[in-house]
């Protein structure tokens, strides 16, 4: 096991954070009705990240048994804090995806959330089948193009940001490749063929949309709005902070200054406009594609 992901792909705070937003209990009732988990169930999160999935359906659905796995130590360090932090009763391990510590038909329903394209997706997927009782159902939700209308606050195509974010990430491509970052991508109809041949049926393709980033909008509240601007900050800032972790020498500590007070420049403005009144209508969302099968 190792911290790999969670120090040089996706922080477990930025995870968390990005994640809340996307499921919040405005829109519950929309990914509850896709993962179809229905209260008292034994549900398993494969790749659970910080476990704000798991965390948010033990708070909607409170009988249900929620557990949490994840190959990064440094994720489920994260998600048993924050667990602890907010008094709920989910149980996250570290394991791995392809080889789980449960006994054979343990879960009612296995699902996840952007991770079949990391992993061998038979191994993925047959593994789930091992740890479903019969009659369980396997939920695996993959998010697809979505629009995304950036303000002209957003990160710069030229100028010194950019530069400084080029050189920082100049070298790090082939350290990326040992780290399987979407090394398994899958076409829309390339999913069911897989379940079907492990042997899941009653297989399934939906899709909903839901609103990633949307400061603007009249029902999103002002707290939930900085927030989401101080998300994308957060996204902004790690790109350089993960990029020297990869390429030590690639920026000097005055071009790392420089870089952060470029980044929080660009985003404390648009806290700014917000705060003012004026409405840029930037926004992203994040279109979801749910295979559903039965054991």
């Amino acid at each position: 096991m190792n911290k790999n992901w969670s120090e040089y792909v996706q922080t477990s705070d930025e995870l968390y954070r990005s994640r809340a937003l996307r499921f919040s209990p405005s829109n519950k009732d929309i990914w509850l009705s896709a993962m179809q988990i229905i209260d008292g169930m034994n549900v398993l999160e494969v790749g659970c990240a910080g476990g704000v999935f798991c965390h948010r359906i033990k708070t909607f659905l409170t009988n249900t048994q929620v557990t949490g796995i994840d190959f990064d130590i440094g994720h489920i360090e994260y998600a048993k804090l924050k667990t602890k932090e907010i008094g709920l009763d989910c149980n996250f391990v570290n394991g791995d995806a392809t080889a789980m510590p449960f006994r054979c038909e343990t879960f009612d329903l296995c699902y996840s959330y952007t991770v079949m394209e990391h992993i061998e997706p038979k191994a993925f997927t047959t593994e789930q089948y091992r740890v479903l009782k019969q009659g369980g159902k396997i939920v695996i939700l993959s998010v697809r193009p979505g629009l995304n209308i950036n303000a002209n606050i957003a990160m710069p195509d030229e100028g010194e940001e950019k530069e400084l974010l080029n050189r920082a990430w100049s070298v790090c491509a082939e350290f990326e490749k040992g780290l399987n970052v979407c090394a398994y991508p899958l076409k829309e109809n390339e999913f069911t063929p897989i379940l079907e041949k492990i042997g899941f049926h009653d297989i399934s393709i939906n899709f909903f949309v839901v609103m990633s980033y949307s400061p603007d909008n009249s029902d999103v509240s002002d707290e939930s709005a900085i927030e989401s601007i101080n998300v994308n900050r957060l996204f902004s800032l790690n790109s350089f902070y993960k990029a020297l972790k990869m390429n030590p020498s690639a920026l000097t500590s005055n071009e790392m200054g420089r870089a952060i007070e470029l980044v929080n420049k660009r985003y404390d403005k648009r806290v700014e406009i917000y705060k003012s009144g004026e409405k840029l209508w930037d926004f992203s969302t994040s279109t979801v594609m749910a295979v559903t099968g039965i054991k």
